[in-house]
């Protein structure tokens, strides 16, 4: 069923009034008027979709609808059936929202034994390589195929940005740990952590700047890590680029440890590197996985180059997506905000695989 609107402001009115709707604005009315409008309702409304007619189409302008949260932008002069694609992309976010993206329905239901549990560390030694930005995602899906509790631990301490890109002002953060002290226990710890409504995933946020490291010791975050695992089914770790404490508890606290790589030289150096040291602090191979970001660019390198050159089997590559930046511009994870786009059905079938080992690894 459509409605016509002669304003952008009626329609907006209405729709923020209505049942999860699909809007398709333009092309009578200029894209900077459409965008002032809709931001404010998609903000506040993700499972409305919203599609913009344009003429001309600008990089600027698409970037612009983008980050109000306007899920596709189609010329004008374009073909009947593309405008009709953007609607049905628009529509099956929405239903995916409506269906996954709440927070699970037992927020209560009893943990399973402890066997089950997993500690998963994302980690990798040359930044820029998206790190954090599948650390987020990855916590965000398991939160989601999940009926009980799962957090996601921002352990770099100088520069984490999780919390920003989930939108959670840090009310709290990992200095508060250190505070406690050996009084640190589960009641006091749950007080520390933010909630992302969206998904129902808890956060453990890093300090508001990077002097506060200082006076986070090595058994503040081994301790947290441990009384998180007491309480939640999965406990996903972001880790600094840097071999330092934090990172090598983190690692060492790890049933699951995610090697991240790009697809460039100097990333795969990094990456042999890094798993050298793994296995020169004596950790397992067999917890490491190697996961290649950004697989699809264009650079003379195949995923075949990568394990080779790594000398270890990729087993997730992420595609590059221009989605993702914008994504982090807005504080809303691509499995949320995207949720039928390549990247985050490999996010959720790499989450689906981390729940399936440990089923496996618990009998």
């Amino acid at each position: 069923e459509a409605t016509m609107y002669e304003s952008v402001s009626s329609l907006v009115q209405d729709a923020s009034r209505h049942d999860p709707v699909v809007i398709v604005l333009g092309p009578s009315v200029s894209p900077q008027v459409l965008v002032e409008h809709l931001e404010p309702l998609l903000k506040v409304r993700a499972d409305h979709g919203a599609v913009m007619v344009v003429h001309p189409l600008s990089p600027e302008m698409v970037r612009s609808a983008f980050r109000a949260g306007v899920d596709d932008v189609v010329t004008a002069d374009g073909a009947d059936t593309e405008l009709l694609g953007a609607i049905m992309r628009s529509a099956s976010r929405i239903r995916a929202h409506s269906e996954d993206a709440r927070p699970p329905a037992v927020t209560n239901a009893p943990l399973p034994p402890t066997s089950h549990r997993r500690v998963v560390t994302v980690f990798g030694t040359k930044g820029g390589v998206g790190k954090s930005v599948v650390a987020v995602n990855l916590a965000v899906a398991l939160a989601r195929q999940s009926a009980q509790p799962t957090v996601l631990v921002d352990a770099n301490l100088q520069f984490g940005d999780a919390a920003i890109m989930l939108q959670l002002p840090p009310a709290h953060t990992i200095t508060e740990v250190a505070l406690a002290g050996d009084r640190l226990d589960g009641e006091l710890l749950d007080g520390l952590l933010l909630r992302h409504e969206p998904s129902g995933l808890l956060l453990l946020a890093a300090p508001p700047n990077p002097e506060a490291a200082d006076q986070i010791g090595r058994s503040n975050l081994a301790n947290a890590i441990t009384v998180l695992r007491e309480r939640c089914v999965y406990v996903v770790i972001d880790t600094s680029p840097r071999i330092e404490e934090s990172t090598l508890v983190a690692l060492e606290a790890a049933d699951d440890i995610l090697l991240l790589t790009n697809l460039d030289v100097t990333s795969l150096k990094d990456a042999r590197l890094a798993l050298q040291t793994l296995q020169a602090l004596g950790i397992q191979q067999t917890k490491v996985r190697l996961v290649l970001n950004r697989s699809n660019t264009q650079g003379g390198l195949t995923r075949a180059d990568a394990g080779r050159s790594v000398r270890m089997k990729v087993t997730t590559a992420l595609p590059s997506d221009p989605l993702v930046a914008d994504s982090v511009n807005r504080g809303m994870p691509m499995v949320l905000s995207a949720p039928t786009s390549k990247f985050a059905l490999t996010v959720d079938e790499l989450a689906r695989a981390l729940r399936a080992r440990s089923s496996a690894n618990a009998t």
